[in-house]
């Protein structure tokens, strides 16, 4: 990890302590750094740092509210924005501590507000980091988390999983009650 990278990781740690979000960015930081080799034209001083500080917004939501703003019982789209705009906030305040280009600062401050809940990437950065956010549920250490924390078999988790590639992944809409509901195997993908 370059130096500047891990000054703003070291700013942003008080706010990963929940969720397990201490490794979650770790992960996403490095599939961002192996994205970024594919996207000759994406701003790696833009993505990594989005990378870094996309979830520090989930420390103001309080934990015991946490797991219903997000995953396969999500049931509070709502209190999922609360993070991006909380994230956004503090990203501002860790980057402007640090005196970061304000065009890029800017940028990443957008990418965080709505990293989730945007459907369509702002640019080529936002992309990036979006992806590299979704992908991370497909590593073992975050399918293992994830089926424990929601409480949910893990051959189901990963059948909720496999449902939503193409939402996540691909432009092709597919209608939004599947991401809501909890994975029904007799439901055509």
């Amino acid at each position: 990890m370059r130096a500047e990278h891990a000054e703003i990781l070291a700013r942003a740690q008080p706010y990963l302590d929940t969720r397990r979000n201490d490794v979650h960015v770790a992960i996403v930081y490095q599939l961002a750094q192996r994205l970024l080799r594919h996207y000759p034209t994406a701003d790696e001083a833009v993505v990594l740092p989005a990378a870094i500080l996309h979830d520090v917004g989930w420390k103001m939501v309080p934990e015991e509210r946490q797991l219903t703003a997000f995953g396969p019982k999500m049931r509070d789209p709502e209190l999922r924005r609360v993070h991006e705009a909380e994230g956004a906030r503090i990203a501002g305040e860790i980057l402007d501590s640090l005196d970061y280009d304000a065009e890029r600062r800017d940028e990443i401050i957008a990418i965080i507000d709505g990293h989730d809940s945007r459907e369509h990437a702002l640019s080529t950065n936002d992309k990036l980091v979006k992806d590299a956010d979704k992908a991370w549920r497909f590593s073992e250490v975050a399918i293992e988390v994830d089926h424990h924390r929601f409480e949910i078999p893990y051959d189901d988790y990963t059948q909720w999983l496999e449902e939503q590639i193409d939402d996540w992944f691909s432009h092709r809409k597919r209608p939004r009650w599947r991401m809501n509901c909890w994975p029904r195997r007799d439901m055509p993908a």
